[in-house]
């Protein structure tokens, strides 16, 4: 079975200059060693919201073993470790942090190959949607969800990714990465809910919602 698993790196000090320097790192010595190892990057961006001086990385695995075999082939990658303690050394402070998570019904495999990775003329957007369920309100959210999905794919509004549920970390939780074609919405106060058939059905599975804005990074698949 396909696992994701999001990686999400918070940078100190909170300056452009070290953001600068941790993605140069990553683009020259990290990302390659990924790829040595049997990581199958899918996208990797600078997050917008929230902490600062966030990036996030999602990468796939084709099953548990695929996984675990690429950690344990990537804990003997010297020369990638020894740039990374160099950066840090440079007073560089990282922390990270990561999940595993499985694929939902509605994230079909068509919709992630299909999503576009050559850089486009102007920067494209992405959301990430975090969402909170119930116990129990998985197949309810799955199914609004899917709904959304398609109504957002035919009206052009927003375009889904991936989505995964969270396996080993915070339980229940689910993540939504959209393409938002015409860029950040407008955030102008506006009375009612123009997709309130999906919204309120989804409230009573998925009471809590975060949104952050994603922004590829240099190194990214997905652009």
């Amino acid at each position: 079975m396909t696992v994701f698993v999001e990686a999400m790196h918070t940078i100190k000090p909170l300056t452009n200059t070290a953001f600068d320097t941790f993605v140069e790192v990553y683009r020259e010595s990290v990302i390659p060693a990924f790829a040595r190892h049997g990581y199958d990057l899918l996208g990797a961006f600078k997050r917008t919201g929230g902490e600062m001086g966030q990036d996030v990385l999602l990468f796939r695995f084709e099953n548990l073993a695929a996984m675990e075999q690429a950690s344990a082939s990537m804990a003997k990658d010297t020369a990638m470790y020894q740039a990374i303690a160099a950066m840090m050394e440079g007073g560089i402070q990282i922390s990270e942090s990561a999940k595993t998570a499985y694929p939902v019904p509605y994230a079909t495999e068509q919709r992630l190959e299909s999503a576009p990775s050559a850089k486009p003329e102007s920067p494209r957007q992405y959301m990430q949607a975090v969402l909170q369920l119930t116990l129990g309100g998985q197949e309810k959210a799955y199914e609004v969800l899917g709904k959304l999905v398609d109504w957002g794919s035919n009206a052009g509004a927003v375009e889904l990714v991936t989505a995964y549920e969270t396996a080993l970390g915070q339980r229940g939780e689910l993540t939504d990465i959209w393409i938002l074609p015409h860029g950040v919405p407008n955030f102008d106060y506006v009375a009612g809910d123009p997709i309130a058939e999906f919204t309120g059905p989804l409230r009573e599975v998925a009471p809590e919602k975060s949104i952050y804005y994603l922004n590829p990074l240099p190194y990214s698949p997905l652009q």
